[in-house]
């Protein structure tokens, strides 16, 4: 019985242990851009302004542009040796290698079982997260073979964002953050509220904008914490290798990304 009780306690502690973030300021720099898309693990920076891709490095700066499918909607960082950079007014993703040199075109408007795309990020493995806009349902495309090998129920409504970790993939509607796994099964449904964006998945936890500040959710926790970070209105943010990059507009601001048990 005393066995069993301690069993118990220790069960709970467990569970009751929660992450905790703090930050660390490292430096700041000045970024002219439209916006800040996010750094890989060489710290290498991309960006984007005028349909222009650029990624920085301590030694150069490269480039990548394709005018004719118009402005890029998003751009994809999860595999830095396979850029997934999307253009919706075109309904075309191109993918792109480390140096941005262009692998391979993919246009759902002239591929067999037309579709229209909303959103993609990768998925690994040649395959791509898409979200049909016709029938309002999220997809995992196979972009060697040219089609879906995975499709998952209709959502009430259309998806406003997507971010993945290759086998799973969140969609941000206008009334919840929704989980899948590559093989169809929904994991869970998060209710929000509008002012959440910029939804982005780090070590299984998510971290989202809202009101131009940051916040953190654990996987099982029912709601988002705070990060303090004074004195900035964060635009967009990128997280990597427990680096937290914030850009307000004008300035990049990198900050190590702490971490503890409480």
């Amino acid at each position: 019985m005393k066995f069993l009780t301690l069993l118990i306690f220790i069960c709970f502690q467990s569970i009751a242990v929660s992450q905790s973030y703090s930050v660390t300021k490292l430096k700041e720099i000045i970024l002219k851009s439209d916006a800040f898309v996010g750094a890989d693990n060489f710290q290498n920076l991309y960006y984007t302004s005028k349909s222009t891709l650029y990624k920085k490095s301590t030694k150069e700066v490269i480039e990548f542009a394709a005018l004719n499918l118009g402005q890029i909607t998003s751009v994809d960082l999860i595999n830095p040796l396979k850029l997934t950079v999307f253009y919706k007014e075109s309904n075309t993703v191109v993918i792109l290698d480390n140096t941005l040199a262009e692998i391979r075109r993919i246009n759902f408007s002239t591929i067999e079982n037309f579709r229209n795309v909303s959103h993609v990020t990768n998925a690994g493995d040649r395959r791509l997260w898409i979200f049909n806009t016709d029938i309002q349902r999220l997809e995992l495309f196979d972009y060697n073979q040219n089609k879906v090998i995975t499709e998952f129920p209709p959502t009430s409504f259309p998806a406003l964002e997507l971010t993945s970790n290759f086998n799973v993939c969140w969609v941000k509607t206008q009334s919840s953050i929704d989980s899948y796994t590559v093989y169809g099964s929904l994991i869970n449904a998060y209710p929000i509220d509008e002012q959440i964006h910029s939804i982005t998945e780090y070590r299984g936890h998510i971290f989202v904008i809202s009101e131009e500040k940051l916040y953190y959710k654990e996987k099982e926790a029912t709601e988002f914490i705070n990060i303090e970070i004074p004195e900035i209105k964060i635009k967009q943010f990128s997280i990597k290798d427990e680096i937290l990059y914030i850009y307000d507009g004008q300035i990049l601001t990198s900050f190590t990304l702490n971490h503890s048990k409480e």
